[in-house]
């Protein structure tokens, strides 16, 4: 997830960067990982003509010095993907678009990105600038204090987690979008706590302003301020379109993928070939299920995005179901040996007795990602012993006449043994009901034997389940307690409903009904062949999942199955919205975005994944000044003074192992030193001054490698 990354800033050091942006000078050149992206002092502008042009300025940080357990490989890809798809309308060109991304994202670079943007756009121009990084708020507002919450938002940088100030915050993007003369703007941010960029644009068109709005300031209030701009904003010409709200998190893969399908074509609602920013919004808000999209719109009308040059195609459609033999073999994976074991008592919270007979359910993922569970029963002492394989899992205990416990997420390393006791409270008094009916949305007619379950939490981290049916009426009723109860409604053929964490008093009656929508029905088939990418070699028993998705009723189901030894799978599924997720032990599939399956016909998509592999990267040196092994401060290119350690860290698992065997370590091509065991170090300390090549290369365990370089100059 794109997760806070600050705690708190000195007001004054904060300040001082506020100053700072507009005291830096234009000449600094900002890299580009795109190849084909203009230059950054590129001087070329867009005078003098009255044609519309489209400019973008893409940052996709992703990889953070000092700190890669903060790295988010899916951000560079989502970049990627947006970069790529926009592309495809007639009216974005390679030379129009500014790409920065991963150890190229510092704050010099980013504002000197925005700074290549105001060049080359102009007042006929659209512009569009597209952030993805993590976020977080920097707790306090500074000037012009716009902030209802109190607190400005910060975006990191490349360098954030090393240098916490090294950070771009909203007011400052607001200053820099306020530089553009574009007759639009479209700002995305993509992070956490997203929905705080929606400053309103033009409160500082430059920087010259800072103080005397600060006394314009100290004679208004603050909701008189925010009045007066309300009344202007209108005519500014903005869109902002923000991952999350402003008090949440993001998660990477939980919004651009939406977008970036609405920019498909997806989102075009009136069908006039043409996808606005705004329409991308709509279209991605109801599916962004984990998080919620905002959107500020200051624009007149709706701001163009793309124009489609086609329909959207998907994967070929064959109205024949193909003839194939083992269709849909349904075999598991087996998962590790179970050689951990977890261990506990269970005992009485308010007596400290032990409990017998306490039900011990255990449920995770293994190391290759596959999903396991197992359970067992305290004995007459309370003491349980459950074996498991190494995982990450939660344990969930429960017994009669008591509230259940669930513990916190838990890692257990092969062989290990694990001790988790836990206190369980006596179920409290039930002196409320809840009550109502099921019926049939369509029809009105009551469900007979729908299932109703109901879970209760209570103020000390407790909880039970309680469940009925519906009967002949459609009428169902449970007792409860007094707490906070959700409510999940089940039948046959029918989607399911629920009501969320819903206070209850004590002896109150609360009444809930429910009207089933009825499920669609699997009339159309999904298949296909997945194959290794590398050798094209059938893959058995790879897992397909797929969810259906209905935004408009906010209604999904999912339903898997598995490859057989041809690599083939097949499934039924109901005509409409699809995702697949792809899984097989040893293997990498990303593929995020919508497929549409058409009724009564045959989807075939068939899928090339390749093998995971081994990938490292330098923890030092980095792009900085070192003196005798130690930072002095980033810089542009890599110089050193003395002796340097060179380490590298592997880009690790869900886990957090890594799968390096070995590390050899090359100066200018010449194989310096070997290491087989972590920490994968080695320290140069030869006196060779000039340029330099740094070369390391990684084995795994199965004789795989990558490699790295870096150029550095050797002062001393």
């Amino acid at each position: 997830m794109k997760t806070n990354f600050i705690n708190k800033i000195k007001v004054f050091v904060v300040f001082a960067l506020f100053i700072g942006t507009f005291l830096i000078p234009v000449n600094i050149v900002a890299s580009s990982s795109n190849p084909n992206s203009t230059d950054i002092n590129q001087e070329t502008q867009n005078e003098g003509t009255q044609e519309i042009e489209y400019w973008a300025l893409i940052v996709a940080v992703g990889v953070y010095a000092d700190d890669p357990q903060q790295n988010r490989p899916l951000m560079l890809l989502e970049a990627d993907d947006f970069y790529n798809e926009i592309l495809k309308s007639e009216i974005w060109t390679e030379d129009h678009i500014k790409v920065i991304k991963a150890e190229d994202a510092t704050v010099l670079n980013i504002i000197s990105g925005f700074r290549w943007l105001d060049r080359m756009e102009d007042e006929n121009d659209i512009s569009v600038v597209y952030l993805t990084t993590h976020g977080g708020p920097i707790g306090f507002d500074l000037p012009p204090f716009d902030e209802e919450d109190k607190n400005d938002e910060i975006l990191s940088s490349y360098w954030s987690f090393a240098y916490p100030k090294l950070g771009i915050w909203d007011d400052e993007v607001n200053i820099l979008l306020n530089q553009l003369e574009s007759e639009g703007v479209c700002l995305i941010v993509d992070s956490c706590y997203a929905g705080g960029f929606n400053d309103p644009p033009d409160w500082n068109r430059t920087s010259r302003n800072i103080f005397s709005f600060l006394e314009k300031q100290n004679t208004m209030s603050s909701q008189d301020w925010m009045k007066g701009f309300a009344e202007e904003i209108s005519g500014q010409n903005r869109v902002v379109l923000m991952a999350s709200s402003e008090d949440e998190m993001s998660y990477s893969g939980g919004f651009a993928p939406y977008l970036i399908d609405g920019l498909r074509g997806y989102a075009d609602n009136n069908s006039d070939g043409i996808v606005t920013a705004e329409e991308a919004f709509f279209y991605s808000q109801p599916r962004t299920y984990r998080q919620h999209p905002t959107i500020y719109d200051g624009y007149p009308g709706e701001l163009p995005l793309v124009y489609l040059n086609e329909e959207i195609k998907d994967t070929e459609i064959e109205q024949k179901i193909p003839e194939e033999k083992n269709i849909g073999i349904n075999t598991y994976f087996e998962y590790d040996a179970e050689n951990s074991i977890i261990k506990g008592f269970v005992k009485d919270a308010d007596t400290n007795d032990t409990i017998e007979g306490a039900h011990v359910y255990v449920s995770g993922r293994d190391y290759n990602w596959e999903f396991f569970e197992n359970e067992t029963t305290t004995g007459y002492n309370g003491f349980y012993i459950i074996n498991v394989p190494p995982c990450r899992c939660r344990i969930i205990v429960s017994a009669d006449e008591y509230c259940g416990r669930q513990s916190s997420l838990l890692e257990i390393e092969e062989n290990e043994t694990l001790w988790v006791n836990f206190s369980l409270y006596p179920r409290p008094l039930e002196n409320s009901v809840v009550c109502g009916y099921i019926k049939d949305n369509n029809t009105g007619n009551p469900i007979n034997g729908a299932n109703i379950s109901l879970l209760w939490e209570g103020s000390f981290n407790q909880f039970y389940i309680n469940n009925t049916i519906s009967d002949y009426l459609g009428f169902y009723q449970m007792n409860v307690a007094e707490g906070s109860i959700t409510l999940e409604v089940e039948a046959s053929g029918y989607f399911q409903e629920y009501v969320e964490e819903i206070a209850i008093s004590d002896f109150e009656t609360l009444w809930f009904n429910f009207s089933l929508i009825s499920s669609p029905p699997e009339n159309s088939v999904l298949c296909g062949y997945i194959t290794d990418k590398e050798t094209g070699s059938p893959i058995n028993n790879a897992r397909v999942t797929i969810e259906w998705v209905d935004a408009s009723l906010n209604h999904e189901y999912r339903n898997q199955t598995y490859s057989n030894s041809t690599g083939f799978y097949s499934i039924n599924v109901a005509s409409g919205e699809l995702y697949l997720d792809i899984s097989k032990m040893g293997y990498e599939y990303y593929d995020p975005y919508r497929h549409d399956a058409e009724e009564n016909s045959t989807l075939r998509y068939n899928v090339s994944i390749g093998q995971q592999t081994i990938e490292v990267d330098f923890l030092k040196p980095l792009r900085a000044f070192y003196i005798n092994n130690k930072r002095l401060i980033p810089y542009y290119k890599t110089r050193i003074i003395g002796s340097i350690d060179i380490e590298i860290y592997s880009h690790e698992d869900w886990y957090g192992h890594s799968e390096v065997d070995r590390v050899e370590f090359y100066i200018d091509g010449k194989l310096k030193a070997e290491k087989d065991s972590e920490p994968f170090v080695w320290t140069w300390d030869e006196k060779k001054i000039g340029k330099h090549t740094i070369k390391v290369v990684a084995f795994d365990y199965e004789g795989n490698s990558d490699s790295k370089e870096i150029v550095v100059y050797k002062l001393l």
